[in-house]
C-alpha cells in the first residue's frame, strides 16, 4: 500500500509540475518496487520528471532503463524514441542514431518505427550519408507516410511543452494505424506535411532526403523532383549540398531532352551561386538549354563570353557557337565556328565527335552540302576510326549525287586509313561505284578485298560514338544485290568465266526471291556462252527443283537452254 501510495503521490506532485517533489516520490517508489506491471510507468515518469526539472541526462537515461528492463513493455519504443530525441537535440548523434536503430530492429511493428526512421533518415543527411538516408525515407513513405511526421511532432511536441505526457505514453500501446493510405505517398504532400509540422532545422534535410528518394525511382530529370530541389534551393540558399543538387536536376533534364526543366535549374544555379565551380561548369550547358529552349541570341551571348573564357569547355562552346549561328542564319559564321573548334583541339573527342555527330543531323535531315563540308573539315585533322567514318560518309554523299568517280576515291580512303568496322561498307561501296561507271574488273579486284575482310570485326573503342553499322543481314543482302550486278557488267565485258563466279555468288548471297532466280539464269547464259552446255543445264535443273521461279523467269531459263 505505501508503495501504490507513493505513485499516486508521485503522479499528483507531477501533475501539479511540483517536480522535486515528484522526482523524490518516484525515486521511494521504485525502490520499494522496482518490478512489477507499475514499475515501467515509474521510471518513465522518472524520466519526465527529471526533463522539466532541467535533467536532460538523468531523463534519458532513465527512458534508456525502461528500454533496458521491460523490453516486453507497450512504452519501451516509445522511451527509447525519447531518449534519442534528447540525444539529436544535445548533439550526441552517434548515441541518438544507436537508439534509433534499436528501435526499429527491436519494435518493427510499433507505432513509434515510422517516426525513429524519419529521424535517422535526417540525421543520416547531417552526415551525408545519402544512401542510408534513401533507405529510411522510402520506407518511412511506402508504410508510414504522413502518420510518421504526426508522431514525430508529437513525441517533439511533448519534449519541449508540459502536459502531454500521458496521452503520449497511452498512444504508445496503440497499434500502428492503416498505412494503406501511405502507398504512393506524394513526395510534395510529404514535404509540405513536414514543413508544417515546424521542425525547422529538419526541413532542408527533408526536403535532400525527398529529391533522393524520387530521383532514384523516377531519375534527377522528373518534375517533382525539380520542384523539391527548386524549393529547397529557395528556402534555403547556403545549404551546401543545394548547388549539386540542382546540377544533378539540370544535368538529367538535358540528357533527358527535358530543356525548360534543365534551362530553369541552370538559371538558378548561376544566379544562385555565381562564384562555385559547379556553377562555372555549368556556363555553356545553360547556353545550350537556352538554345534548345529558342532563346537563340540569349545563347549566342554566353557562349561568346565561355568561348573568351577559355578553359576545357572552350570547345564544345565553339561546337554550339556553331549550331546557333546556322539555326539564325548565318551560315558563314557557322562554318567559322566549326573550323575554330577543330583547329582548337583537334584530337580532342568532344569536339571531333560533337561536328561528328553534328554532320550526321545534316546528313539525315538530307542537307548533304552542308554535312560533306563538315565532314571534310573533320577528315583533315583526325585519324583513325572518326577519319574513317566521315571518308565513308563523304563518298556515301557523292556517289548518291552520281559521282562516283569521286566517291571512289573517299570509299578507298575510307577503307585503308586504319582498320575500322568502317573497312567493309567501304569496300562494297567501292564495287558498286566501279559497277556503275563500267569498270567490272576494277569492281571485281573491290569485290575480292571485300569478301577476305572479316565481317563483324571492331577494331578499338568506337572513338567517334557512331551508330551501329548494319546488321549481317543487311550486310548480306547489300552484297548479294552488289554481286548481282557486277555479274551483269562481267557478262557484258565478254568476262564470262569471272561472271559466273559472281552469278553463283549472288544466288548463294541473295538467298531465294527473284534474285536469286535471275543469278541462277545469269549463270546460265554465261555458260552457255562459255560453250558449257552441261554446266548450263545443271543450274537448269537446280532452278526447276527450287519451285521458286515465277513462270516468266523460267520461260527465260528455258529460252537460254533451248537458244544454241
Amino acid at each position: 500500500m505505501r508503495a501504490a501510495a507513493l505513485l499516486v503521490a508521485g503522479d499528483a506532485a507531477f501533475a501539479l509540475r511540483s517536480y522535486k517533489p515528484a522526482l523524490v516520490r518516484y525515486s521511494e517508489f521504485l525502490s520499494l518496487q522496482s518490478s512489477g506491471p507499475d514499475a515501467a510507468h515509474g521510471v518513465l515518469q522518472l524520466g519526465w520528471t527529471g526533463l522539466r526539472d532541467g535533467q536532460r541526462d538523468a531523463a534519458r537515461q532513465s527512458w534508456i532503463e525502461v528500454a533496458d528492463r521491460f523490453p516486453d513493455d507497450p512504452r519501451a519504443p516509445l522511451a527509447l524514441l525519447l531518449a534519442a530525441e534528447l540525444a539529436s537535440q544535445a548533439g550526441d548523434t552517434t548515441t541518438a542514431t544507436a537508439l534509433l536503430d534499436r528501435v526499429i530492429t527491436d519494435f518493427p511493428s510499433s507505432a513509434q518505427a515510422g517516426p525513429a526512421r524519419l529521424s535517422r533518415s535526417i540525421l543520416a543527411l547531417r552526415a551525408n550519408r545519402e544512401d542510408a538516408a534513401v533507405r529510411d525515407l522510402d520506407e518511412v513513405l511506402r508504410s508510414s507516410g504522413t502518420s510518421a511526421i504526426v508522431a514525430r511532432r508529437w513525441v517533439r511536441d511533448s519534449l519541449a511543452v508540459p502536459g502531454n505526457e500521458a496521452a503520449l505514453e497511452a498512444s504508445a500501446a496503440t497499434p500502428r494505424g492503416n498505412a494503406a493510405v501511405a502507398t504512393g505517398e506524394s513526395l510534395e504532400r510529404f514535404a509540405t506535411a513536414f514543413v508544417q509540422a515546424g521542425d525547422r532545422d529538419s526541413n532542408v534535410y527533408v526536403l535532400h532526403g525527398l529529391s533522393l528518394v524520387g530521383a532514384a525511382d523516377r531519375g534527377w530529370s522528373d518534375a517533382e523532383v525539380a520542384t523539391l530541389v527548386e524549393r529547397l534551393v529557395n528556402g534555403w540558399p547556403s545549404y551546401p549540398p543545394a548547388p549539386t543538387l540542382l546540377a544533378r536536376v539540370a544535368g538529367a533534364a538535358a540528357a533527358a531532352g527535358q530543356w525548360p526543366i534543365a534551362r530553369r535549374a541552370y538559371e538558378t544555379l548561376i544566379a544562385r551561386y555565381p562564384g562555385s565551380a559547379t556553377a562555372a561548369a555549368a556556363r555553356v550547358d545553360l547556353a545550350e538549354a537556352l538554345f534548345r529552349t529558342g532563346a537563340k541570341a540569349e545563347a549566342r551571348g554566353h557562349l561568346k563570353d565561355a568561348i573568351a573564357a577559355g578553359g576545357d569547355s572552350a570547345p564544345r562552346a565553339l561546337v554550339l557557337l556553331a549550331e546557333v549561328e546556322e539555326s539564325l542564319g548565318n551560315r558563314r559564321d557557322s562554318q567559322a565556328a566549326y573550323d575554330k573548334a577543330l583547329r582548337a583541339q583537334p584530337r580532342a573527342n568532344g569536339s571531333v565527335s560533337s561536328v561528328l555527330s553534328h554532320a550526321r543531323q545534316l546528313e539525315a535531315a538530307g542537307q548533304t552540302d552542308d554535312a560533306r563540308s563538315l565532314l571534310q573539315r573533320i577528315v583533315a585533322v583526325s585519324d583513325g576510326e572518326v577519319a574513317a567514318e566521315a571518308s565513308y560518309r563523304i563518298a556515301r554523299i557523292l556517289s548518291a549525287q552520281g559521282q562516283h568517280a569521286a566517291a571512289i576515291e573517299w570509299f578507298i580512303t575510307a577503307a585503308y586509313v586504319a582498320p575500322s568496322p568502317w573497312q567493309r561498307p567501304s569496300l562494297l561501296g567501292a564495287v558498286r561505284c566501279f559497277t556503275a561507271l563500267d569498270r567490272p574488273q576494277e569492281a571485281l579486284i573491290a569485290y575480292r578485298k571485300l569478301m577476305a575482310t572479316p565481317a563483324g570485326t571492331q577494331i578499338g573503342p568506337a572513338v567517334s560514338a557512331s551508330p551501329a553499322l548494319l546488321d549481317q543481314k543487311d550486310e548480306r543482302d547489300g552484297i548479294g544485290d552488289a554481286t548481282l550486278q557486277l555479274a551483269q557488267a562481267l557478262q557484258r565485258a565478254g568476262n564470262n568465266d569471272a561472271a559466273v563466279e559472281m552469278y553463283l555468288s549472288a544466288a548463294r548471297l541473295t538467298n531465294g526471291g527473284p534474285a536469286t532466280s535471275r543469278a541462277l539464269i545469269g549463270a546460265m547464259q554465261s555458260f552457255v556462252a562459255a560453250g558449257d552446255r552441261a554446266s548450263a543445264e545443271a543450274v537448269y535443273r537446280r532452278l526447276l527443283e527450287s519451285g521458286e521461279a515465277d513462270p516468266a523467269l523460267l520461260s527465260e531459263a528455258r529460252t537460254t537452254i533451248l537458244s544454241r
